[in-house]
């Protein structure tokens, strides 16, 4: 097998490097570069997916933390779209873009600390490649992209804790380290999942058992969350919904869904590609299997293992009809290092290989970008595919074209902004039309699963208004049925077509509803709607 299992003891400082590290210095950067510029072009060609559109539309309005999700997301959207005085898609995307450049860079450090730089280059080349960890998380703006560089901030940091020497030093550093986890937990709440196994990887070794014993260990914590003091004080305010709703989700009624579990499973392996999952858990295996004798392996498979088996576990037992495909993200990350490993021993023993198993990682990824943006412009697959799988909307591009017909579509109607407002009966069609129209129309969203929307618009101020509502696949009487009570007549009106670079993508359903009562249920704790 491959050399992989060279490790520094991270207790007691970095690892010998190998020769002519600058040689790949100067390529990771080359490669952070290129990636930057071509993902910069490809984002420039798809609009927003319904998550970003929604991260928009919420962060219009100023808040301390939000009902979903933590701020640090979109306080970020936020400030590039006041930076830049713009909320097109690009914009939105760039300090995302910005971010998975640092994300690679520290991926590089950590790697050429535990093991050496031409690992380090491997890492980073498996980090860019993986269509959920750089191209996703790499590219959207999403949770994901702050809380990848503030997790590999921190890690790195806790690389650099001498916790032998117990040096006054390094209590900064673990404040430090500290503070950084506390930014990825205002990022993203699943990050707490790499608590239990750092506590592991401490306390296997006598040197970090000793820590336990220090007042600065437990003052860190206190560190720690100071960058979630606006995530504490607006849910001391509005009754821990955050929490509460973020725990329902993994809630269970006793049933076994190993069929959902298993459809998870098999995409965990597409999204973030064969060719470095393979490696990925090849390497957790030994790194759990050799334990804490080979101490940088030992500690990013124990950072790793509990979250994946977690998510896992919630796929199983939950009863919510959940997606996720993107939860286990911070799982990877630890892993990434340990690729590079893998592929660095692979090059050392059989460079050959090594060559091949990166140029068909780099050429099916780049494949799959290529087949994407061509879609949109050809529609190519729609020829090729089974008609009945593009018969009322494109698959492919479901999340990415905005719905910039629609305001065109509603002026030309003549519609009074001042006695009809905007609304939709989902949360994903709330997020898109409300980007759409900006302040052409007032929103309220009718969502059953509500998130933060419910914070947005008081429902008392539609009193008495019109509404157009939206939807892409109810008909009126699903409408009317969500909705009886609340109005006092329902019509449908003509679909709205809406068109993605001169191609049809999706007709809109739209109902007229008259004389709204002005009441609206706050969000459902536990509502069965939202992935």
């Amino acid at each position: 097998m491959p050399r992989s299992d060279r490790s520094s003891d991270i207790w007691a400082g970095p690892s010998r490097e190998e020769t002519g590290p600058a040689d790949y210095t100067r390529r990771v950067v080359a490669v952070l570069f290129a990636s930057f510029l071509v993902r910069l072009v490809a984002v420039r060609f798809l609009d927003l997916t319904f998550m970003e559109t929604y991260g928009v539309v919420v962060a219009r309005q100023p808040s301390l933390s939000f009902f979903d999700q933590p701020p640090l997301t979109w306080w970020t959207i936020a400030g590039a779209m006041r930076l830049f005085g713009s909320d097109d898609a690009l914009i939105v995307r760039l300090p995302f873009l910005v971010m998975s450049v640092i994300s690679g860079w520290l991926i590089y450090r950590i790697t050429t600390r535990l093991f050496d730089s031409r690992a380090g280059f491997y890492a980073v080349c498996a980090y860019l490649l993986s269509p959920l960890l750089g191209l996703s998380d790499g590219s959207l703006a999403q949770t994901n992209g702050p809380m990848t560089v503030f997790i590999l901030a921190a890690l790195l940091t806790f690389l650099h804790i001498d916790f032998a020497a117990s040096r006054v030093r390094d209590n900064g550093v673990w404040y430090a380290c500290a503070f950084l986890f506390g930014c990825a937990l205002a990022s993203k709440y699943l990050a707490v999942l790499l608590v239990p196994g750092l506590l592991v990887a401490v306390v296997s070794r006598a040197e970090g058992r000793s820590w336990l014993l220090r007042p600065a260990t437990y003052l860190g914590l206190v560190v720690l969350l100071v960058p979630l003091l606006p995530v504490i004080v607006w849910n001391a305010e509005h009754g821990w919904v955050s929490f509460l709703y973020q725990g329902a989700r993994a809630g269970g009624d006793g049933s076994i869904n190993t069929a959902r579990a298993f459809r998870w499973s098999l995409t965990q392996v597409l999204i973030v590609h064969p060719l470095v999952f393979g490696p990925a858990l090849y390497m957790l295996y030994r790194g759990l299997r050799n334990g804490p004798r080979q101490e940088g392996p030992w500690l990013l498979a124990c950072m790793s293992a509990p979250v994946l088996v977690f998510i896992f576990g919630v796929m199983v037992w939950s009863s919510h009809p959940l997606r996720g495909y993107h939860w286990a993200s911070m799982g990877y990350l630890p892993l990434l290092p340990l690729v590079g490993a893998w592929a660095s021993g692979l090059a050392a023993d059989r460079p050959e290989a090594a060559r091949r198993w990166l140029a068909t990682l780099a050429a099916t990824t780049i494949l799959v970008i290529g087949l994407l943006v061509t879609h949109v412009f050809t529609g190519w697959a729609e020829r090729v595919a089974p008609a009945k799988a593009f018969r009322s909307q494109d698959p492919i591009l479901l999340e990415l074209y905005d719905w910039d017909d629609l305001p065109v579509a509603l002026t030309a109607r003549g519609l009074d902004p001042s006695r009809t407002f905007i609304a939709a009966t989902r949360w994903e069609d709330c997020a898109k039309a409300f980007y759409a129209v900006r302040d052409k129309f007032r929103g309220l969203c009718l969502a059953g699963d509500n998130i933060h929307f419910t914070y947005l618009a008081d429902a008392e101020k539609f009193r008495g208004m019109d509404a157009v509502i939206i939807d892409r696949y109810a008909n009126l009487e699903a409408v009317r049925y969500n909705l009886d009570g609340h109005f006092e007549t329902f019509s449908e009106d003509a679909p709205i077509r809406l068109n993605f670079h001169g191609r049809k993508m999706h007709d809109l359903r739209i109902v007229r509803a008259t004389h709204f009562d002005g009441t609206w249920p706050k969000p459902r704790v536990g509502a069965k709607g939202r992935q």
